[in-house]
């Protein structure tokens, strides 16, 4: 089977690196306001912006490599195409709930957890699916 570059992949893992940059951005933007240099200094605005950034790099790093692996084995463009958007609307989903003000467990919260859990449960299916046939050539 031909090589074909993980292109899905690649385009997911550009808009995430945006994502994170600008999550990066925000933590120091908060971080000169409240003029805290490190940690969150016992104040929930620098908190939430750390666990944004945070939650965020926590995740994409690793779904992308498991996406391009996916793709890379010939998993199926749609099918990978599917599960990054399913991720990135999830991330997206799981950051606008840790924004809202007052409010850290909300609905949109959950749903990006929840759909971040979907997403990595399908993912890692998939992969072993994927694989697992040619352990035994």
């Amino acid at each position: 089977m031909p090589l074909s570059p993980p292109y899905v992949s690649a385009i997911t893992a550009a808009i995430l690196i945006i994502m994170q940059m600008a999550l990066m951005y925000s933590v120091v933007r908060t971080r000169w306001r409240v003029r805290q240099s490190l940690g969150d200094g016992g104040k929930q605005e620098m908190l939430l912006a750390i666990r944004r950034h945070g939650n965020f790099a926590e995740n994409a790093a690793l779904f992308v490599a498991g996406f391009a692996l996916l793709e890379l084995m010939g998993a199926g463009r749609l099918w990978v195409a599917i599960l990054c958007a399913a991720f990135v609307l999830a991330r997206i989903s799981h950051l606008a709930g840790l924004s809202m003000p007052g409010k850290t467990v909300n609905r949109l919260r959950v749903a990006g957890t929840a759909g971040t859990t979907f997403v990595g449960v399908a993912l890692a299916a998939r992969l072993l699916f994927v694989a697992l046939p040619y352990l035994a050539r």
